[in-house]
């Protein structure tokens, strides 16, 4: 994990367009048995013939309502860091890890704050966990890698599973774990699976040898079957996100190269997301009336207001580290407009500071519409030691 949060900081501050072979991608070679985010060159999905019956517990929660970033069309939004203040309501708390497990990193939050999935390293392989009200569950592992990727308000966890001779994306849902199945011909998969509040999962697929990226489609999979259907995107179209209302959100990409970014409905309809002239940007995530992403060759972190079509650009004021070093695209949003980026949770006003223990750093990976911030901490000048999944509740 050291070395591959080294290589990713570095990697992300490449000034190049976006690509469907990013970061992600690259760091798939050093774990050549596991996926990772947005990850290129993934394996064909199989089907799951295995069924495992375990117990979730019933949804008992109520998300409590936060401030909403309030933005105008097109504005910068200069960053003032907010240690002081804002580090005392980030509370932070470890998540427990179960015994034997190792090296825990945490993928996703759903949107109530209440489940969070990661997965523990062994060698070159994960192995999930779902944590369900700060209590840790070992997942099922019916192949030799089982990463999950995403979970959404009721608990059912999306991920990726690969063995010598099959991989598949795979649902967890109710206690029961079971493949999803492709279209037929023979699929790989470069992107991890997006779920929505309905159950519902997207992933990106094309053709194993096509190097042209002519196959590239999008596959549905509505919640309770384990059949997809091909949703009617336009060429290039690629999803990286999908609301709990059915939007698809990414971009569109020629020969690789991310062109625009853009939201779809299940129909095909698209709504081009606004960037500055010059600029190239691809959509990440989104939630509620926000999508955030990041635009190139500025490097710069963007958040959409899909209701009023206005475009912020996170990073313009934000103090810059002696080499440069910016946050980059957004990868994860709540319904609220606070935004992921780099390892940093942004608003409005700036970076928002979280609470760790002093000699170590923390690391934002998502959030919740309720103000519950997960990732890691790291041992500050140990090359980024992980000391395990953290939770902040802002």
């Amino acid at each position: 994990m050291n070395d591959e949060q080294r290589l990713r900081d570095r990697l992300e501050a490449i000034d190049v367009p976006p690509s469907r072979i990013d970061t992600e991608a690259l760091l798939r070679a050093g774990r050549r048995r596991a996926f990772r985010r947005r990850s290129v060159r993934g394996a064909g999905v199989a089907a799951l013939g295995t069924v495992l019956l375990l117990a979730v517990p019933p949804i008992l929660m109520g998300a409590r309502p936060l401030p909403a970033l309030e933005t105008g069309p097109s504005r910068n939004v200069a960053s003032s860091a907010t240690a002081g203040n804002t580090a005392a309501r980030c509370k932070m708390s470890e998540l427990p890890v179960p015994s034997g497990m190792n090296d825990v990193t945490v993928e996703a939050v759903d949107p109530t704050g209440r489940y969070v999935v990661g997965n523990s390293a062994v060698g070159q392989d994960f192995r999930p966990i779902l944590w369900t009200d700060g209590q840790p569950q070992q997942l099922p592992v019916p192949g030799k890698s089982v990463q999950a990727t995403s979970v959404n308000r009721n608990g059912v966890v999306v991920g990726l599973v690969q063995d010598p001779d099959q991989q598949y994306i795979f649902r967890y849902a109710n206690g029961v774990f079971s493949g999803l199945r492709t279209l037929p011909k023979s699929w790989q998969v470069y992107s991890n699976p997006a779920i929505n509040g309905a159950g519902d999962v997207v992933i990106n697929v094309d053709t194993f040898g096509d190097s042209a990226q002519k196959n590239e489609i999008v596959m549905l999979w509505k919640a309770g079957s384990a059949t997809a259907v091909k949703l009617p995107l336009p060429a290039g179209a690629l999803s990286h996100d999908f609301t709990d209302e059915g939007t698809i959100v990414g971009g569109t990409y020629q020969n690789g190269i991310a062109q625009a970014a853009y939201t779809w409905d299940q129909q095909g309809k698209g709504n081009k997301l606004e960037l500055p002239a010059g600029q190239a940007g691809v959509a990440y995530a989104a939630r509620g009336d926000w999508a955030t992403g990041g635009m190139w060759p500025s490097l710069s972190t963007a958040l959409w207001n899909r209701r009023t079509g206005g475009l912020t650009v996170l990073t313009a004021g934000l103090p810059k580290s002696p080499g440069g070093w910016k946050p980059g695209p957004g990868n994860a949003v709540n319904a609220a407009g606070w935004v992921v980026a780099g390892g940093l949770l942004l608003r409005g006003d700036g970076v928002v500071e979280l609470a760790v223990p002093k000699g170590e750093t923390s690391r934002a990976v998502a959030v919740s519409d309720t103000g519950v911030i997960v990732g890691q901490a790291l041992v500050t000048g140990r090359d980024d030691e992980n000391r395990g999944p953290r939770l902040w509740r802002c």
